[in-house]
């Protein structure tokens, strides 16, 4: 079996050697590259290049910068030096994504992007480039000098840049544990590829796939530039980090880029589906390919598909913002297992896909009328076998004696974000701010060390942090101490991982961010193995997905509240070393659990049962139920059960007052009771008072089971048991008031009230389209307004229903009372349970359960929950737990009176 891994960016780039003939040795796994030779692109384009600034280095900030701000300065010119061979499964990369610009590469020589402005409504908002409108032509001159060049240039595979190193790590872990054996990478190189020669292509991808496991994508610089830089960083990563506002950029993006959009999705859709073969497993990530497990499941059906977001899911009220909210939800819905990094996450997925494509939705599961969507919550971890290893590098120990040296005496507080608005770095200078005009005693013994990891893709934010940067050093630095480094361009690994290691305090405040590693390597950094230090504090944001895993830590922040910000950095210096002590050893029992090996096992674990479930359900792949199996197995019996939905028997309207049970089913079931080794349950999510004129019509020796559970009537008994508690009810006042509310506003609407639940139903409205987005809002409300009170909201084509949790298992638990309370010699050896609607689920699971096992003794109740022969089989056509449906032109009535006239000629015979 091999496991495609499908990300935006592969693990590896190319970087070409424009001085060297072309020789064929294309697979090296050199880790050099020639990034300012007088031939290299870079240096042959540098004075071009330098014209406009570089998107992935900030300018220096005049005033402001000092010797602090360049302790890191020599990173960028190394950084290839750095970079380990391609194929290295012991590296250890960054835990979260790079912040790396696309096609502005300052570590590789590779090629300038080729990509245009996207279209604007008006000629008049396109934007130039170029300082003197002169770029398009300098463009053009460039690439048709260096296409050639490029053609002919020798080229090595690189470790890339750009990725999720969390993934990456998790990936080498499970292939180091010998967990995964055949994997395949698919993506992109992460670079522009027009100016690629047809073959040059075709030997890059030749050897990514032969030496490196990888399938590459390959689509022209414009879909790229409309798909990520567009599109993903500036349509869809704001929205899903709740930062929804409105810009120019947005405008001419949002429409535009969703065709660029679709367009990489499908070309990674046709890549895959090019190699696949039944058996393997897909496993897609992030959300710049959420539209790809829909497209593959319309031409591979049967293909085993997961998903996994790395990012937050925003709440319905967000998502529902973004344009094509109903293209990206179906195309999620496309996988058979989709995961999130919290359970927050993922609830606010259900919710959306509740509110937006009104769908019926459990705890952990999206209902489509053909299949099943599971859901699972699974925060990723770091490798502390490849981060110890690291931690050993010479690379590591010296720069940790370098920054500790530098700041030997300082309390040093160390922070590394994306400089964009979800960073947060705008709001945490601002609390540093505070926390120095508040406390001033510590104004010269701390030193904060914030790094920028990007360029900010809103100017007016850079401006804003550098204007709060130079105000800070200025109001509070000193002849001999500077409390500020603003480190305005990305730092090495092996830098960063120094810096965790010699940090006091580590700052992770950002607005959102979907888990936050760094904050698990700094735990990791401060065991004390390489320097004294040790024991360091965590703040962390309560907006980040690691926040879940660090509940009742003391330093949990709100980054917005500059003021319990600064609280909490003082807090953090005060610390006794027993104090903190505890808080680290809090902090590393909480994380533990949480490792990147552990992740990638659960999350595989869990797409084998989906896809195994999503098999079993579907009804074209049921058989069909065999009338003469039934009967030997009937016969074979002398003890049987029926569980009978009424629905299924009576017809779909059954308890209405135009809608009695027929003649025809009334005499099969008497002829069938009327067996006594048969006992029968009809079972109803109607109320009592509803079917109080169908009973009188029906066999008095049957039982009901109504209200999906609720209720219990024996054979010849009047009494109804309650399986509810008294108090499940409390939260019916409130979900009563919602519920008129939009009564009143949706015409034709109506309330059904019963002991156990409350209903809103809009199938008898005229405009059927308003009434639907009125009960999704409705629903949506009532879920958002839960709090403390426990019941489970039901969302189906025509009506939102209330009902207590129990009723979500009810069918089940009076199904097990009844076989608890059985006289031994009842014990059944034939059970058959029938159904056709969604609450029939949770019966089919527990009767199929009851089949596993064989029976040792047929009358000994010790054996309880063991039978000789189960029988599950669905009316309907959606995505079912049953085990059968009915043959063709066959009614569920048709199947029990056969098995009625087997009753009658027995009852002949004796």
């Amino acid at each position: 079996m091999t496991v495609f891994i499908a990300s935006l960016f592969l693990p590896y780039t190319i970087d070409f050697q424009v001085t060297e003939p072309k020789n064929g040795n294309h697979g090296s796994l050199s880790s050099h590259a020639n990034l300012d030779g007088p031939g290299s692109i870079v240096g042959r384009l540098s004075d071009t290049y330098f014209l406009t600034r570089p998107i992935g280095c900030l300018p220096l900030t005049p005033g402001a910068t000092t010797e602090d701000e360049t302790v890191f300065k020599g990173y960028t010119w190394r950084f290839a030096d750095e970079i380990p061979i391609a194929n290295d499964r012991l590296w250890h990369g960054p835990s979260e994504p790079r912040a790396i610009h696309w096609g502005r590469s300052r570590r590789f020589n590779q090629p300038l992007s080729k990509a245009t402005d996207p279209p604007t409504p008006s000629i008049s908002t396109r934007r130039d480039l170029s300082l003197d409108g002169s770029q398009d032509r300098w463009d053009m001159k460039y690439y048709n000098n260096t296409r050639a060049s490029l053609s002919n240039a020798n080229w090595v595979v690189k470790a890339a840049e750009q990725g999720h190193g969390g993934l990456q790590n998790a990936i080498h872990a499970a292939e180091n544990s010998n967990l995964l054996k055949d994997k395949t990478w698919v993506g992109t190189l992460g670079m522009p590829t027009d100016s690629l020669t047809d073959p040059t292509r075709a030997d890059i991808a030749e050897t990514l796939q032969d030496v490196y496991d990888s399938l590459t994508v390959f689509v022209s610089d414009d879909e790229f530039e409309g798909h990520y830089t567009n599109f993903c960083r500036a349509v869809l990563w704001p929205a899903l980090h709740y930062q929804m506002q409105e810009s120019p950029r947005y405008t001419e993006y949002n429409g535009y880029s969703w065709v660029q959009y679709l367009k990489l999705n499908k070309a990674f859709a046709e890549t895959i589906i090019k190699y696949w073969k039944p058996g393997d497993r897909i496993w897609v990530h992030d959300y710049h390919l959420l539209v790809l497990p829909g497209l593959l499941r319309e031409r591979l059906p049967q293909a085993e598909i997961g998903f996994f977001l790395h990012t937050p899911f925003p709440s319905s009220e967000i998502f529902r913002c973004l344009t094509p909210r109903e293209e990206l939800l179906d195309g999620l819905l496309g996988a058979d297992l989709i995961g999130f990094q919290t359970e927050e996450y993922c609830n606010h997925f259900l919710h959306s896909c509740s509110r937006l494509r009104r769908l019926e939705v459990s705890a952990n599961q999206v209902h489509l009328n053909d299949r099943y969507v599971s859901l699972m919550n699974s925060p990723l971890g770091i490798d502390p076998m490849s981060l110890y290893i690291l931690r050993q590098s010479t690379e590591v120990k010296g720069w940790i004696h370098s920054i500790g040296h530098k700041y030997q005496g300082k309390h040093l507080i160390v922070a590394r974000d994306r400089l964009d608005a979800p960073g947060g770095i705008k709001q945490k200078l601002l609390a540093y701010e505070l926390f120095l005009k508040t406390y001033p005693e510590w104004r010269e013994q701390v030193v904060l060390v914030q790094v920028m990891s990007s360029a900010s893709e809103i100017p007016e934010l850079e401006v804003q942090i550098s204007k709060i940067a130079m105000r800070i050093n200025a109001t509070y630095s000193t002849i001999t101490h500077q409390p500020l480094a603003l480190v305005r361009q990305d730092i090495s690994h092996f830098q960063f991982i120094a810096l965790l290691s010699v940090a006091h305090i580590f700052m992770a405040t950002n607005l959102r961010e979907g888990m936050n590693l760094t904050s698990h390597d700094f735990i990791h950094c401060q065991d004390g193995q390489l320097v004294s230090q040790k024991h360091g504090s965590l703040i962390l944001s309560e907006f980040v997905g690691s926040a879940s895993i660090f509940r009742g830590h003391k330093l949990l922040v709100n980054p917005w509240d500059y003021q319990q910000c600064a609280d909490a950095i003082k807090s953090a210096l005060e610390m006794t070393p027993a104090e903190r002590e505890l808080d680290w050893n809090f902090l590393f029992k909480c994380k533990s659990p949480y490792t990147s090996l552990k992740w990638y096992m659960g999350l595989q674990d869990a797409l084998t049962k989906a896809h195994e479930i999503q098999q079993i359900h579907q009804t074209n792949h049921l058989s069909p139920l065999s009338p003469n199996d039934l009967k030997r197995s009937y016969l074979a019996a002398r003890a049987r059960m029926f569980f009978l939905e009424d629905g299924a028997i009576f017809g779909p309207a059954f308890g209405t007052e135009e809608s009695l049970p027929s003649n025809e089913a009334c005499a099969t079931l008497q002829t069938l009771i009327d067996d006594p080794n048969n006992i029968i349950y009809i079972i109803s999510k109607r109320s009592t008072k509803q079917l109080q004129d169908a009973l009188e019509k029906l066999p008095r020796k049957l039982g009901f089971i109504v209200e999906k559970g609720c209720f219990l009537q024996e054979h010849e008994s009047d009494l109804w048991i309650p399986f509810v508690p008294k108090n499940a009810m409390k939260w019916r006042p409130g979900i009563r008031k919602m519920m008129e509310y939009f009564h009143e506003r949706t015409e034709g609407s109506r309330i059904e009230e019963r002991r156990c639940s409350l209903t809103f139903h809009y199938d008898g409205t005229l405009d059927r389209e308003v009434a639907a987005r009125q009960a999704s809002e409705l629903a949506d409300q009532i879920n958002g307004a839960r709090g403390r009170a426990d019941y489970h909201v039901v969302r189906e084509a025509t009506f939102v229903r209330v009902e207590p949790p129990h009723a979500a298992l009810g069918n089940r638990r009076v199904a097990t009372y009844i076989l608890d309370h059985l006289p031994n010699i009842k014990y059944p050896e034939f059970l058959f349970a029938a159904g056709g609607s969604r609450s029939s689920e949770v019966l089919f699971r527990w009767a199929n359960e009851l089949a596993v096992a064989p029976v040792a003794s047929r009358f000994d109740k010790s054996e309880l929950g063991k039978t000789l022969h189960v029988t599950t089989v669905t009316t309907s056509t959606h995505a079912t737990e049953a085990r059968s449906v009915l043959p063709p032109d066959c009614s569920l009535l048709d199947i029990l009176g056969e098995l009625s006239s087997f009753t009658s000629n027995e009852e002949e015979t004796k």
